[in-house]
């Protein structure tokens, strides 16, 4: 999925995307929400609705040492 910009489905294909990137030995990643919902937990542990509108961006840099 190098470069894709399909959008993702589940939660568990977002998931193998980052970790695939963020193996590499150096990667940006920039996540683009647009009024996403989410169901999570809220306040004291009931049910809560998330939203999501933004940019998150995650960088991976190699320090140099094989298996670190």
């Amino acid at each position: 999925m190098e470069n894709s910009t399909h959008p993702i489905q589940q939660l568990s294909e977002l998931a193998e995307v980052l970790l695939q990137k963020l193996k590499a030995t150096q990667t940006d990643i920039t996540l683009e929400f647009d009024d996403v919902q989410l169901q999570g937990p809220g306040p004291q542990g009931q049910p809560g609705q998330w939203r999501l509108n933004g940019k998150v961006s995650l960088t991976s840099k190699s320090n140099g040492q094989k298996g670190a």
